[in-house]
């Protein structure tokens, strides 16, 4: 079966196709021809359960929903292939000119197997502890495959990930559901992507997320998506981060919410050499948004999509360390919503926050003295102690050492610097944050373009 579907001028469209599954044992689905882009598509079975989310934006073509998940591709769920009426949905988030073109073959024969021993990502259990000491994991909060835009294989990141605790694979817009063997405990991620204008990272889903249930209600907008869909996901456990804000090509036209989005990625993909991304206003753009009772994660990511000049796919560059309880998914997302992060760029960085004999972490809320302290094995870097936006201390050195008092309203936290360029990054301690009192995205951004201008 052949379809092709020519976009029209609306802002966006939804387009469904039928088809009937008999005996089938394999759904397989062909992207022919289209354009290299974020739009969407969702199979789902004759009870209307999301089966498999493709992109358009994608270096691969072919795909499988099978019985199993050895015949099974990612971003897609092995199980029964139902008789009946089934429907494949491709959505258009973004105005574009062109179409898509794509080809069903449903098989009565057992598929060719499409991956070997996989493990299932949506399915594991939350609570398996793979390590059970409280510390800092280190991971990578951001990076790409093949199966969106990215130019490596799962396989290619599974080899890079070995030092790391855990990862997520954040392709656009879809859900990672099958790995190969050999990976650390990976956060089911995505990065929601409807245009160039804002990019949002998803941890902690726990399905397929059906966004035509957004894009089929009558009358909506983009903005009024966004919000919804956000509420839907936080309400389920996930977190939501702000990606890039000030990368090049971003139009940051988006408005919604604030009080779903719990982090943002103040540091993103520092190992390009051409340096499109601002990661130094986004640092300021944060600091703007505490100021204003939003008590947001710090989080980095190296938004790795390819190898780089020497051929090495890097990975960890930025390095995200998340404190928990242990290591695993439950642990590491709640490390996430409790603020204990720090980001580390090609330094090796440990920090210490004591109030008297109590171990404070990024993220507590703590009043009184606090004392910070530093040490980087990797060399010496301008260590700045920043309260309210302003800088209390600065050392330079390998070690750093200094203190700040914390009262209502307060907000601390402790950065490092080589040359012009942010390489640690912690997430702040405060006290008794008002609450926020503007929730519009676009408003927000406005007031804080002008102050930073």
């Amino acid at each position: 079966m052949l379809i092709r579907h020519d976009f029209t001028a609306q802002p966006f469209e939804v387009l469904t196709t039928e088809f009937n599954v008999q005996d089938a044992r394999s759904i397989n689905i062909h992207l022919r021809e289209g354009v290299f882009e974020h739009v969407f598509m969702l199979v789902k079975d004759p009870q209307q359960q999301l089966r498999a989310l493709l992109t358009w934006k994608t270096r691969l073509k072919h795909f499988t929903v099978g019985e199993s998940p050895e015949t099974t591709s990612n971003n897609a769920l092995a199980g029964a292939l139902q008789a009946g009426v089934w429907t494949i949905t491709v959505i258009r988030p973004t105005p574009l000119t062109g179409y898509v073109e794509f080809e069903i073959v449903t098989r009565s024969a057992q598929s060719e197997v499409v991956m070997n021993s996989p493990c299932a990502v949506l399915s594991r259990r939350w609570d398996n502890v793979v390590d059970a000491a409280e510390k800092w994991y280190c991971g990578d909060l951001h990076c790409h495959s093949v199966y969106s835009d990215g130019r490596v294989t799962l396989e290619d990141i599974g080899a890079a990930a070995g030092q790391f605790d855990y990862l997520a694979v954040t392709d656009h817009s879809v859900i990672t559901t099958l790995l190969p063997p050999g990976f650390p405990p990976v956060l089911p991620a995505t990065e929601i992507t409807f245009d160039n204008e804002v990019h949002y990272n998803v941890f902690g889903i726990r399905r397929l997320p059906d966004y035509s249930r957004y894009f089929l209600r009558e009358g909506i907008t983009k903005n009024h998506i966004l919000t919804a869909l956000f509420n839907d996901l936080t309400a389920e456990g996930a977190l939501v981060s702000i990606n890039h804000p000030f990368s090049k090509g971003m139009s940051l036209g988006h408005d919604f919410d604030m009080r779903h989005i719990q982090l943002l990625e103040v540091i993103n993909a520092p190992h390009l050499a051409d340096r499109p991304i601002d990661n130094e206003k986004a640092i300021r753009f944060y600091d703007f948004l505490w100021q204003r009772g939003y008590r947001l994660t710090a989080t980095g990511g190296s938004d790795a999509h390819k190898p780089d000049s020497h051929g090495v796919y890097p990975l960890g560059k930025p390095t995200t360390f998340i404190h928990s309880g242990g290591l695993s998914l439950a642990g590491l997302l709640g490390g996430l919503k409790k603020g204990r992060t720090m980001i580390a760029h090609g330094v090796n960085c440990q920090l210490d926050i004591r109030q008297g004999e109590r171990v404070v972490y990024p993220g507590d809320e703590v009043q009184g003295a606090v004392a910070f302290s530093a040490t980087c094995d990797t060399g010496a870097l301008r260590w700045r102690l920043i309260k309210n936006t302003r800088c209390l201390t600065e050392q330079v050195g390998v070690h750093f050492s200094g203190s700040a008092e914390l009262k209502a309203d307060d907000v601390v936290r402790l950065e490092a610097r080589l040359g012009d360029e942010t390489v640690f990054f912690s997430t702040p301690v405060h006290c008794a944050l008002s609450q926020p009192v503007e929730f519009s995205f676009a408003a927000l951004l406005a007031q804080f373009l002008r102050m930073d201008n």
